[in-house]
């Protein structure tokens, strides 16, 4: 189990001691917070992040003294944007990474995945994939097939049907040359089979779309928060990685993502592109 940073375990132990000092079990609780007794159990177990009005909510019921009530809606102002350096965080190699978003991913409803220069990772072929980590690499060379095996391993979540998938990259994701031609052939037919996929939707932004907002930077937003009761944003830097778990943040994510898929291409006139690119594409 991974180690909880010192403000998140200080803010977990301080609910639950709250909840204890109040007399109430935790299915108590839940319902007068109008909550799932599962919410309130990950909560103070610190497995779920708190937002600052879920914090002040908690602290209000069970009868937290002022001072300790600001300084828990504090933590959470900060906590709920987490950065983590990849070099203290995931060292030697990004395997454990893979595996957390693995697991996040299996739990959520929905996953809405924007990709502006790279295919999405639960798209790609073990070829692509090889590549990426071969550029992006930092750790020692005998760790990168682990790392490979894992990403790999996410993709397993596409089989289950009840899940709803949706997959956005920019058109750059399918024009650079990260591989050989008979390599990124593979790739695209990847891409068209999982179009067809009933709970998978893929769309690409073409160069000549009229664009409604900014591409920024890749993310993936795992879960609703309508829907799940974990659900985040995950982005990463060269350095860092970000976990988004504001509320009003992940919807503003779900926005912008929304915004991006208006200017998408999709259903069969992406098909019809995806089998242009493979035309297009040198034998050998």
């Amino acid at each position: 189990m991974n180690e909880l940073p010192d403000e998140r375990r200080r803010m977990a132990d301080a609910l639950r001691g709250l909840r204890v000092e109040a007399g109430l079990s935790t299915t108590q609780l839940a319902h007068r917070l109008g909550w799932s007794q599962s919410k309130v159990s990950k909560t103070e177990r610190g497995v779920t992040l708190p937002p600052p009005s879920d914090v002040e909510a908690w602290a209000q019921v069970t009868g937290a003294p002022a001072d300790l009530r600001a300084e828990l809606i504090e933590i959470a102002k900060h906590a709920t944007a987490e950065f983590i350096e990849w070099r203290r965080f995931l060292a030697p190699g990004r395997r454990r990474i893979q595996q957390d978003v693995q697991r996040l991913e299996a739990a959520a409803s929905v996953l809405r995945v924007f990709a502006p220069n790279v295919v999405v990772g639960l798209a790609q072929t073990r070829r692509y994939a090889e590549a990426i980590f071969r550029i992006g690499w930092g750790g020692p060379a005998e760790n990168a097939d682990d790392v490979v095996r894992a990403r790999l391993a996410r993709q397993a979540v596409l089989a289950n049907e009840s899940k709803r998938f949706e997959l956005t990259m920019g058109e750059a994701a399918l024009r650079r040359c990260l591989i050989p031609p008979a390599a990124m052939r593979a790739q695209l037919i990847r891409l068209v089979e999982l179009s067809q996929q009933p709970n998978v939707h893929i769309s690409v932004i073409l160069f000549d779309a009229a664009e409604k907002v900014h591409q920024y930077h890749g993310y993936s937003v795992i879960g609703d928060p309508d829907l799940d009761s974990e659900a985040l944003v995950t982005a990463e830097t060269l350095t860092r990685a970000l976990m988004v778990r504001r509320e009003d943040e992940i919807r503003e994510y779900i926005e912008h993502f929304n915004a991006l898929r208006v200017a998408s291409t999709e259903g069969e006139p992406l098909r019809a592109f995806l089998h242009e690119l493979i035309a297009e594409l040198p034998e050998g």
